[in-house]
């Protein structure tokens, strides 16, 4: 029920920018800084084709951006990818691009 902001407004919002925060986090430690926003954008919109229309289940895990806002499941699911991207990216830094590590200015 997107569209709807008594169910997909502003909780809904924190928790999705919190996720992709984290997912995006992640992808800059593994796959470098340039190409950090990849990851959660292809994502997002196979999650958005994909997910079914009734909320809740197991799609509230791997579906969690299309989750309603007060959605424990999901909130669980974004909070986990927030602190694993975010240690991530604490403990390795974001991988250091090719052009970089050769010593090639940008």
């Amino acid at each position: 029920m997107p569209g709807h902001p008594e169910h997909f407004g502003a909780p809904a919002m924190v928790r999705n920018v919190v996720g992709a925060t984290g997912v995006t986090a992640a992808a800059a430690a593994l796959l470098g800084a340039r190409a950090s926003w990849l990851p959660m954008t292809v994502y997002g919109g196979a999650v958005y084709l994909a997910a079914p229309r009734t909320p809740g289940g197991a799609a509230a895990y791997w579906a969690w951006p299309m989750q309603p806002g007060p959605e424990v499941a999901a909130w669980v699911t974004a909070g986990t990818a927030y602190v694993v991207g975010a240690a991530l990216l604490a403990l390795r830094g974001p991988r250091p691009d090719r052009d970089h590590a050769k010593g090639w200015p940008s």
